[in-house]
């Protein structure tokens, strides 16, 4: 082996993104036809067709080639659905209320169009799609596509360029493991064959212990972790001057798109890149285990009701605004539809206002000509000029994310037709690069801690449904990287707009330390604090199902699965859900009163009240500024209705301090951020 030839940790890249469903509406801008062989029913394949407008698309331009890389489909759960009167030629197979009719994508391939395998089979030999029929291709697993990315599809792995929008910071992790790939083993002994195993068969796969931790610098994990997200509308960047526009069609839960009449939206031109701001001012409940309250005059709720003063206020609804960013573009019939990279959280109306939101590479300061927008950004002073200011709360969900993994012999890029021909494949400049993407992730528990002279650590393990992986270098001709490997500091976030938007810009990037934080906890601060730790489980679990898999295995020369995803997935989990939900917090504190030890014997539960500050638990930290005008990075974690389970009181040898570690068991976590990332 050759000097350099080895894998190295300082060429391998971990990104990671967000998972967005997809829908797919007859004509819009491409159809489909379903076939099914009736003599031997054991699947359909579905073969789309038609052309598409424009490269932002979800479909390269003039093309039926769905912008999703090769085999990244396989294993996805998908549905077919009415969005409108009309020939519904799938009416007999679409997901309704009393039926929910689930179907596994089992191949995904390339052939001049994307062609898709599906079980169970449908039951009718050929159907072509309909006006009101539409494929909707579920989220958690599907990385979101790539829109703005000059997507080559090919059936040679040489002349490809595929990608997805997994281009997210990990953060300052300073450790990370990749969910282990396993593979069950079943061995079988046999009457009459004597003592040695006789037959060895493979079962199950799991993709499960991925870990990472981190000093934090940003609530972009609390997101993961927690479930839900929406942004005070009146404090998520600066439009310009101009007319906002109003959805064509209700948003509901789930929805990955908008549709609108104009891409001018506030004087500027909607493109792949920016942010949508839907501000809703309808309300939603932050805790779910007791009915919510909104006061008296049903005017205290976050960000901005009439009654809540600050953030220190206690509150139990919240409005609805979110922000997205725009992955794709699309003109249909009637106007343009815009998917964004992760799906809208809560139900928005056609009265609800559409804003634009961008970064910009200068330090604006809102003011900029020609720039319309004020950019969020942390000025030299360390504040923030044009904040955005969220909350994070629990659930019924936690988001799924993928995680890309990407590690060469040497530091250049995929071999496809995005690169240079002298990393080739076999040649003496091959970089032998492997590429995995870890989809369907989903945090299983995760803590928050920090003590004196540490930073603010954040820790989590999540568990993966499935393992997509390129095999273009094993294809029998014309080899090389079907996938283009996303890298941070390479292709991703080369100018400040770009370093903005993952949350890296300078002056964002510092993370979150003891010395600014404060904790108050029975209507005062905590002023003897040693240190603190928050642990939450979302009570993820993994399941496989029965599922069919009646193709047959794509192998090389050597008999490896040229398959990004083998089997068909059928041997990967298919369910990723969440369960009960815990928290449990530690508070080591110096002894100055014997108050907390009656706290510990009345046995009080200890909750905010409506309006009002204190009874709730609260850390708040923010980041070193220096004086000026703008706004202070800070993150306050909420603990609301707890009993402390337990108190001990030692007797040191030492004669000194009693320290004492309180262990606390709240019900509802809720997280407040003021930083420069539109969303999370």
């Amino acid at each position: 082996m050759s000097f350099g030839a080895h894998f190295k940790g300082d060429v391998s890249e971990v990104v990671m993104g967000h998972e967005t469903s997809l829908m797919i509406e007859h004509g819009e801008p491409c159809t489909w036809t379903a076939t099914t062989d009736l003599t031997n029913p054991t699947h359909t394949e579905i073969v789309f067709a038609g052309t598409a407008s424009g490269n932002a698309s979800v479909f390269e331009s003039a093309k039926a080639a769905l912008k999703i890389p090769v085999g990244m489909l396989i294993g996805q759960k998908m549905s077919f659905h009415s969005t409108a009167s009309g020939q519904n030629n799938f009416s007999l197979f679409y997901y309704t209320d009393m039926k929910s009719r689930l179907y596994t994508i089992i191949d995904h391939t390339f052939d001049s169009v994307t062609k898709i395998k599906i079980v169970p089979a449908l039951t009718q030999p050929t159907i072509n799609s309909g006006t009101g029929d539409s494929i909707f291709f579920h989220s958690t697993g599907l990385p979101t596509v790539a829109g703005n990315n000059e997507t080559v599809l090919h059936a040679n792995a040489s002349d490809t360029k595929e990608a997805s929008l997994i281009d997210g910071f990990l953060g300052l992790a300073s450790f990370m493991t990749l969910p282990d790939t396993k593979v069950d083993l079943h061995s079988y002994h046999v009457v009459g064959l004597g003592r040695q195993v006789a037959v060895q068969q493979t079962g199950k796969v799991h993709h499960m212990g991925g870990s990472i931790e981190m000093p934090l610098h940003s609530p972009k994990w609390l997101y993961y972790s927690l479930g839900r997200e929406v942004v005070d509308q009146t404090a998520c960047g600066i439009a310009s001057s101009g007319s906002a526009v109003n959805p064509l069609k209700n948003i509901h839960p789930g929805q990955s798109h908008v549709d609108v009449a104009s891409l001018t939206i506030k004087g500027a031109t909607a493109a792949v890149g920016n942010y949508l701001l839907i501000k809703d001012s309808t309300l939603v409940p932050t805790t779910t285990y007791k009915a919510p309250d909104s006061g008296a005059s049903s005017n205290i709720y976050w960000p901005n009701g009439a009654g809540l003063s600050s953030d220190a206020h206690h509150f139990e609804w919240a409005e609805s605004s979110e922000c997205r960013r725009i992955s794709a573009i699309e003109q249909i019939s009637g106007g343009f539809r815009i998917y964004v990279d992760d799906g809208w959280q809560f139900e928005h109306t056609t009265s609800d206002s559409i804003e634009l939101r961008k970064y910009y590479d200068g330090q604006d300061d809102g003011t900029l000509s020609p720039e319309p927008f004020g950019s969020p950004h942390v000025g030299t002073n360390k504040k923030i000029l044009n904040p955005v200011r969220r909350l994070l709360f629990s659930g019924e969900t936690v988001p799924s994310f993928s995680i890309e993994h990407s590690v060469r012999t040497r530091d250049l890029g995929s071999f496809n037709a995005a690169n240079e021909t002298t990393i080739a494949p076999g040649s003496t400049g091959d970089t032998k690069q492997l590429t995995r993407i870890f989809k369907g992730c989903k945090i299983v528990e995760y803590e928050l801690t920090s003590t004196v002279d540490a930073e603010l650590k954040y820790r989590a393990v999540f568990d993966a449904l499935s393992c997509y992986t390129d095999t273009g270098r094993l294809e029998s001709a014309n080899k090389g990287d079907r996938y283009t490997a996303n890298r941070m500091f390479q292709n991703i976030a080369t100018g400040l707009a770009e370093k903005k938007a993952s949350g890296i810009a300078k002056g964002s990037e510092k993370p979150f330390m003891f010395y600014n934080g404060t904790i108050s906890a029975f209507d005062q601060n905590l002023g003897f604090v040693s240190g603190f730790e928050l642990k939450g489980k979302t009570g993820v679990e993994v399941f496989h199902t029965i599922q069919s898999n009646p193709i047959a295995e794509t192998v090389n020369s050597d008999n490896l699965s040229t398959k990004q995803i083998p089997y068909g997935g059928t041997r990967n989990a298919s369910i990723i859900r969440e369960g009960k939900e815990n928290f449990d917090m530690e508070v080591t504190i110096a002894l100055q009163d014997a108050a907390l030890y009656h706290e510990l014997r009345t046995h009080i539960q200890r909750g905010g009240t409506v309006g009002a500050t204190g009874g709730t638990i609260m850390l708040h930290f923010t980041k070193p500024v220096s004086t000026g005008s703008g706004t202070t990075p800070s993150l306050r974690i909420i603990a609301d209705d707890y009993f402390i389970t337990d108190l001990a009181i030692p007797v040191p040898d030492d004669k000194g301090l009693l320290f004492t570690t309180m262990h606390i068991k709240p019900q509802n976590i809720k997280v407040i951020s003021e930083d420069t990332i539109y969303h999370c």
